[in-house]
């Protein structure tokens, strides 16, 4: 299965997230489509949050780590 990952950046606990850049994940089973997210927030030097479903695929909320 595939699914597109729409990203939102949180920049501070008290403001507002912005959007990120969007990316495609692949795997098997739904659990494997988390650890591709992971993975590839991961190599962008960026922490997940949050993430959820919606109709168009997945919606994740990340952190930039410094």
């Amino acid at each position: 299965m595939q699914s597109v990952v729409r990203v939102f950046v949180l920049a501070s606990p008290s403001g507002a997230p912005h959007p990120g850049p969007e990316f495609t994940v692949e795997a098997s089973t739904h659990d494997g489509l988390l650890e591709a997210v992971h993975a590839e927030l991961a190599a962008r030097s960026q922490r997940m949050r949050a993430v959820s479903h919606t109709p168009t695929g997945l919606l994740a909320y990340v952190e930039d780590r410094p």
